[in-house]
């Protein structure tokens, strides 16, 4: 039950009389001498056929003057009519029924309706006084008996307030004492939101004069600014002060998106002293803009610099610039120079590769160095726009490239010296049974990709071996395939493919066709225990194509191998991730080692590696091809290109290109196949149904991350049918979130994106 309700049951009844004794009044005539109640009349005559309003004539509103009452109450006007059992209603805003009663005082336009004043019945206290609307709520003989505090701010807010006040359950009012500050929440229920909505220009007393006077008189008296009588200009300097309860609103603002009218006033502002105590630097987006245009301008400078010099400028750097990250303007993706820093700093530290031993440097590279890249393809990622890529490639070319140089050059030396041999194809088939190919999958995306699985609950073992050479697809592919024993080298090549039993180049389709031969399904198998090749993602290809923007494409190619996975997993199945080979990574293209013409064989030059011809002398490093030591293959020194200009490349001989991970992957207890079978709005309420999510949590986070900010304080723990809903508030309807359902270890298990409040 509502106040509504009850304002509705008791209007009517005051039309009950003693039949035994009285004549049915002809109306109830119900006077609010301070209009009062006009907020609730549009609702009221939704639920009132046979209520009557007198004013100027509005006949769709049936309002009209005393004559026109008074014909509408006999019936005399058509399409004004209720159901015969009910008594009509006259409400008279601005009068009082003692004008109304003294019928010589009374003014002549009203004097129609005074006889009903003895043929009706007055609604009003039993006192006889008419209902103000804090009477009608605090009446101990009513029906709401609420506790309302009896002064003039509180009396001028439940009137703004009263439209909302008497839609909320009973229940939901009573055990508590109702002041103007109580009023004022029902029409702005979020202060925090309300002031950045008005400082946005999305809030004003134009479009919605009762929630800003609510707003207004909130902010008034809980963060002292009266934005009736102060600009935004005045709140913007104390939102960027942050004292008080202002902290609160720049919290709200922090945890937002969008707010660009704020964003435009803060832009404004000027701190009064850089890192004054009085200031907070994170608070003007003109510091944040500073900052990143000199360090664009300083990463730009690196490229002048010696290795050393320039690693300790990155250190430098960082500690200027590492506060800006923890900014609301970093979050929102306006300083990606600091947000790629952190990631150079890792590459300005890297330590050489160990360059005695073969096994020791692979282990370094596995354990140490892999890290260094994903730190400079993170650095590349965190700045897709052309001006600031350039700034990020100047800083990368100064301590990454040498560091690339140096371990390439490492290696060379220990093949060449023979301290070290690459891999010879396996001489039987492989122990697995399900192996996943991704063509290009260097170490540290398999680092990465194993974080993910772990995460997901998944046992993932990862290792290493040592790729075949020359490091392209034609000739390593074929030596991770289940078939690789059957395969044989010709004497003489120049597309550095490996040939079948019946002679065949190994292609592609041969190599498929020869799997099938021999019992791999190269599909989909149907049978969890049918041997099962499949291939997933292409980073290789993304390379080729995309140069240094495959940085961006790394974690969506991640993701997609992750998915290709858990599918396998779900099946039942042990997994075995393997690949042909990695590569070398540089913005602003690889440094050439030049080749002179004549010296390759024709279609024999790539990249990274060159056969040339048998009499031709070259003081580039040879090895025989690992099909046949009858055919030899030149590679470029260190991490050069024997083509220019090219950003992505391999074939040659260096730690990222010839250090394979192999990973082997098999589910948990943990991973038992769960998925969101239902995502329903019903307004801001969520409905979620999750199959095998039983006991799981359910959680809704701000973006299309998982990682987002809970919009559901922590989430809401799924019943035994997989079952949960979570009402949100209004704050981000609209905005994209995910639906992340979480383990008994806080492991996304499931997700999907969605909008708040629906489409």
């Amino acid at each position: 039950m509502t106040p509504l309700d009850a304002l509705v049951a008791a209007l009517r009844d005051t039309a009950s009389y003693n039949a035994s004794a009285e004549s049915p009044p002809e109306t109830i005539v119900w006077c609010d001498a301070n209009s009062e109640f006009v907020s609730l009349i549009p609702t009221l005559r939704e639920r009132l056929p046979e209520l009557l309003t007198y004013g100027d004539y509005k006949f769709a509103e049936r309002t009209g003057p005393a004559v026109w009452i008074r014909a509408a109450t006999a019936g005399a006007i058509d399409r004004v009519t209720w159901p015969q059992d009910l008594t009509p209603i006259i409400y008279l805003p601005g009068v009082a029924r003692d004008i109304l009663k003294g019928a010589e005082d009374c003014p002549p336009l009203l004097q129609p309706l005074v006889w009903f004043t003895v043929a009706g019945s007055l609604f009003g206290h039993v006192n006889g006084k008419d209902w103000t609307l804090r009477a009608f709520l605090v009446s101990e003989r009513g029906a709401l008996r609420l506790r309302v505090n009896d002064d003039a701010a509180t009396r001028a807010a439940l009137g703004e307030a009263a439209t909302r006040l008497f839609s909320r359950p009973i229940d939901e009012l009573r055990n508590r004492i109702w002041d103007a500050d109580q009023f004022n929440s029902l029409l702005a229920p979020d202060l925090d939101a309300d002031m950045l909505d008005w400082i946005d220009g999305q809030l004003n007393e134009a479009a919605d004069s009762a929630r800003f006077q609510a707003f207004a008189n909130l902010s008034a008296r809980q963060l002292d600014f009266d934005p009736r009588k102060l600009g935004i200009p005045d709140a913007v300097r104390r939102l960027t002060k942050r004292d008080g309860r202002w902290r609160q609103v720049w919290a709200r603002f922090e945890a937002a998106t969008g707010y660009e009218g704020v964003v435009s006033a803060l832009a404004m502002q000027e701190p009064t002293g850089l890192f004054d105590h009085e200031d907070n630097p994170d608070a003007y987006p003109k510091l944040n803009i500073k900052g990143e245009a000199k360090l664009r301008q300083d990463l730009l400078s690196l490229s002048d610099l010696s290795l050393e010099t320039a690693r300790a400028r990155i250190m430098a750097l960082e500690d200027e610039h590492s506060w800006r990250r923890k900014t609301i303007w970093a979050r929102r993706g306006e300083a990606p120079l600091a947000q790629a820093l952190v990631h150079l700093v890792v590459v300005a530290a890297a330590k050489p590769l160990p360059s005695h031993d073969g096994s020791a440097l692979a282990r370094a590279y596995v354990d140490q160095g892999s890290a260094v890249d994903w730190a400079a393809m993170q650095a590349l990622a965190a700045a897709p726009r052309q001006i600031d890529r350039e700034a990020v490639t100047a800083a990368i070319r100064a301590i990454y490239l040498p560091w690339l140089e140096e371990g390439a050059v490492a290696l060379q030396e220990l093949l060449k010296t023979s301290k070290l041999k690459l891999a010879a194809p396996p001489s039987s088939s492989p122990d697995a049974t399900t192996i996943l190919f991704v063509d290009g999958f260097r170490m540290d995306l398999a680092r990465e990709l194993e974080q993910r699985l772990t995460a997901q609950g998944l046992n993932v073992a990862l290792s290493w071996s040592w790729s075949g050479f020359p490091t392209v697809t034609a000739t390593c592919k074929p030596m991770v395939t289940p078939v690789a024993h059957l395969l044989s080298g010709p004497s003489q090549t120049s597309d550095v493919l490996p040939l079948a039993p019946d002679g065949k180049a190994a292609s592609k389709s041969v190599l498929y066709k020869l799997m099938k031969s021999q019992g791999w399904e190269t599909d989909n198998a149907l049978l969890p225990n049918q041997n099962l090749w499949a291939e997933t993602a292409d980073f290789d290809e993304e390379g080729h194509a995309l140069g240094a923007k495959l940085a961006e494409r790394l974690d969506a190619g991640i993701r997609d191998t992750a998915d290709a996975v858990m599918q396998l997993v779900r099946t039942g199945r042990k997994v075995r991730i393997v690949t042909d080979h990695g590569w070398l990574l540089m913005p602003g293209g690889l440094p050439v080692a030049a080749l002179d013409a004549g010296l390759t064989e024709a279609n024999g030059k790539r990249t990274r590696c060159a056969m040339v011809k048998s009499r031709a002398e070259t003081s580039y490093l040879q090895l025989p091809w690992t099909w046949s030591d009858q055919v030899y293959v030149a590679a470029a020194t260190g991490a050069r290109s024997f083509y220019a200009a090219y950003e992505y490349a391999h074939g040659g001989i260096s730690p990222q290109e010839c250090i394979l991970p192999v990973m082997d992957i098999s589910g948990s207890a943990s991973s038992r196949d769960v998925s969101i079978t239902e995502a329903r709005w019903e307004g801001l309420r969520l409905r979620i149904a999750v199959a095998g999510g039983a006991d799981m949590r359910a959680d809704v986070r701000l973006g299309v991350e998982t990682a987002g900010i809970s919009l559901a304080k922590g989430g809401r723990v799924l019943d035994e049918h997989g079952k949960t809903s979570v009402l949100l508030s209004d704050d981000h309807e609209g905005q994209e979130a995910s639906i992340v359902i979480l383990d008994d270890h806080d492991r996304v298990v499931a997700h999907r994106t969605t909008k708040v409040g629906g489409e």
